[in-house]
């Protein structure tokens, strides 16, 4: 038996401020053999990120310290080892995937200047070979054009596309070990299988170690060998993959697979983590819906947006690209209508038009019998957008208070008093604390800005609320939150919903009526259970095949 790739044993970590010592790691311990694929799961705040930084020494020096244990790669102490020793790991030995490329890559620096600067800076070779092996690795990661992918700078390729060259960037370099953290979150099911599949290739072409942290259990069950599962910075849990979600032990690990809306009955509350590990009942039971009119509240008709593509020197557009190509759907009172996708489906351009955010080129948009373009402000009022990232949609230098009444001082001036008053109502609606009120968005956790995001969007009293990915980079028990105070808002002010998801679980659980959207058109749409459950077009059914499953 050769010695294990990495090995971690009793690791406790603290992190020291001038006022407080808190512990993220409490003795925690853990193995990767030669070859293996191990995941790390839990919630956000578990202590999986910690952990991974840990292993590559990247937590700043003068805040992290290490009361407990041991942190062995190749049989080289990690805690011990000098920062020169360390410079030379990172990179060659272990390499890393972030979550966000976009943030993990230089945005002012071409693909090709990237993956050569990592293969020249830790490899013996010619800047003509190391630009000769980026081409090749490109290649090797299904790019179907790899020269114009190397020329490219990061905002010019999707997301997919550049998680691929931080996969391309990870391997360059014959690591033995690599840590891809939540590598998969932002990406619809297909490209995140595709990426997900080019992993599991790649790793067990050049026998590369993966540790791969996530908070989603589907990616776990089909990528790893065994699984660790966090909670409060302890391993509670370990085992085969397979065996630890079929038959999990540890009241924690019960609670995240409950938390998924997969297998539930839709429309159902479902149950949190913080719930269940607290002890508290949760209200499972369908929530006793108000009986609907069916009223159609907003219609498209043949519904086409166009953006420009290029330019002439006179600044007018000379090419155009069809986002959206005649599509046709209805919005009932009450109800909840999803659409899912991949990215560049066209989804998100439809409820951009839907909000007066992009213009429309051509056919309908109408909101209770009255074209939107000739809508008034007080119309318009009536539908709102909840935006994918609370954290770029929401002003940082803004306390939660002013963030969440901001559209209430349209064309008004209510008074700091009243406004306060407004945001601590809102606050309870959506379930968070009005002693909040004063807290700047960074001091909130993901979720509950998310719950700011929906507050904000509730203040001006909407009919029709658009949900744009709400939930896509929360973990599963935030999720679930989420998804239970959505229906909830639905029960008790009869709120319609445009709900934009490539999550055909979330969707499944969550929506009444479906459209499936490819390349700017709708494929297929009808009630959620008859399209998701048994859907009639190849597309469809592709995005069905693609979904990862807790069960086989």
């Amino acid at each position: 038996m050769s010695a294990p790739v990495i090995e971690i044993d009793n690791l406790s970590l603290a992190f020291v401020s001038h006022d407080e010592t808190v512990t993220a790691l409490r003795g925690i311990s853990l193995h990767i053999d030669a070859g293996e694929i191990v995941g790390l799961v839990g919630e956000s705040g578990s202590g999986k990120s910690a952990t991974a930084m840990s292993v590559l020494r990247l937590l700043p020096a003068a805040k992290a310290q290490y009361p407990s244990g041991r942190i062995a790669v190749l049989g080289r102490d990690i805690l011990k080892a000098p920062e020169r020793e360390l410079q030379k790991m990172r990179g060659s030995d272990v390499s890393m995937i972030f979550q966000e490329p976009m943030t993990a890559l230089n945005p002012v620096l071409r693909v090709r200047e990237q993956i050569t600067d990592v293969i020249l800076r830790h490899r013996d070779m010619t800047r003509a070979a190391a630009d000769a092996l980026a081409l090749g690795l490109l290649r090797d990661m299904q790019i179907a054009d790899p020269e114009r992918t190397l020329a490219s700078y990061p905002h010019e390729l999707s997301g997919g596309m550049r998680q691929r060259v931080m996969i391309a960037m990870a391997f360059s370099c014959h690591p033995k070990l690599i840590i891809a953290d939540e590598p998969t979150t932002a990406l619809d099911v297909t490209v995140q299988a595709q990426i997900l599949s080019l992993l599991k290739e790649r790793a067990a072409a050049t026998g590369t170690s993966v540790l791969l942290i996530s908070h989603d259990l589907g990616v776990i069950r089909r990528l790893c060998d065994r699984v660790y599962v966090m909670y409060h910075g302890k391993i509670v849990e370990h085992g085969a993959a397979a065996a630890v979600i079929r038959n999990p032990q540890h009241a924690y690990t019960r609670a995240l697979l409950n938390a998924l809306p997969e297998g539930k009955t839709p429309k159902t509350r479902l149950e949190t983590v913080a719930a269940v590990m607290s002890g508290e009942k949760s209200r499972q039971s369908a929530p006793a819906l108000r009986p609907h009119t069916h009223e159609t509240l907003a219609e498209a008709v043949d519904v086409t947006v166009r953006y420009p593509k290029h330019y002439n020197l006179l600044g007018r557009a000379t090419d155009m690209h069809t986002a959206v190509d005649r599509v046709s759907l209805s919005i009932t009172s009450g109800e909840t209508f999803a659409i899912v996708g991949e990215s560049g489906s066209g989804k998100t351009s439809f409820a951009n038009t839907l909000v007066g955010l992009a213009p429309l080129a051509d056919g309908s948009l109408t909101y209770k019998g009255t074209e939107l373009k000739d809508a008034d402000a007080a119309t318009r009022r009536e539908i709102q957008i909840v935006f994918q990232d609370p954290q770029s949609s929401l002003d940082p230098r803004w306390p939660a208070w002013r963030i969440i009444t901001e559209p209430l001082t349209v064309g008004a001036n209510p008074g700091r008093p009243a406004l306060r008053e407004q945001a601590a109502a809102l606050c309870k609606l959506v379930g968070l604390d009005p002693a909040s009120l004063d807290r700047l968005p960074h001091e909130f956790s993901g979720g509950q800005r998310q719950r700011l995001a929906i507050a904000r969007a509730l203040s001006v009293q909407p009919r029709l609320l658009v949900l744009d990915e709400p939930t896509s980079a929360l973990d599963v028990s935030v999720q679930a939150q989420i998804l239970n105070l959505l229906l909830d808002l639905q029960d008790q002010n009869g709120l319609s919903y445009l709900f934009i998801s490539h999550n055909v679980s979330v969707v499944r659980h969550i929506a009444d009526h479906v459209a499936v959207m490819h390349q700017g058109r709708i494929v297929e749409q009808g009630r959620a259970a008859d399209v998701l459950n048994r859907p009639s077009h190849p597309y469809t059914r592709s995005l069905m095949d693609a979904v990862p499953k807790i069960t086989e």
